[in-house]
């Protein structure tokens, strides 16, 4: 091989590996918008008390409404009046490149309520997955989540 040649191949190695860690970088951040799918109450809503919980099945959607992936939560009320009520939740976001698990408090959801979780892990792609989540409720059945990817 001649030096030129070798040195376009560096070149092009050194460009394709200067796109990958600008798309790294890019894909921190996923943002997708929660539509529940099922949801089951235990307890009554109107008055929950210790131990109540909520069951949720939602389909994922990016923001041009492709739905890229489904999820599901578990939450238990951990405090009631007159503490302000709170919910602890496991969540899992499912999508074709692994699941990312995540977990929390929260107040309960209402519209316009909004809670931060921690994220515990992941699979296959996210499999080593650490940072924030932040959920917005924007409308009944309707949540914002974006995930910071450390």
């Amino acid at each position: 091989m001649t030096r030129p040649r070798l040195l376009i191949l560096v070149v092009l190695g050194l460009a394709c590996s200067a796109v990958s860690t600008l798309c790294e970088a890019d894909s921190k951040r996923l943002r997708v918008t929660a539509h529940v799918v099922q949801q089951t109450l235990i307890g009554d809503p109107t008055s929950p008390q210790l131990g109540d919980g909520r069951i949720t099945s939602v389909d994922l959607f990016d923001e041009r409404d492709r739905k890229v992936g489904t999820g599901g939560s578990s939450c238990t009320i951990v405090s009631v009046p007159p503490l302000e009520t709170l919910e602890e939740c496991l969540l899992t976001a499912v999508f074709a490149r692994g699941q990312i698990i995540f977990g929390g408090v929260a107040p309960l959801a209402a519209v316009g309520a909004s809670a931060q979780f921690g994220i515990l892990g992941g699979t296959d792609d996210f499999r080593e997955a650490r940072g924030d989540v932040t959920a917005v409720v924007t409308a009944p059945n309707t949540t914002e989540v974006t995930f910071d990817l450390d």
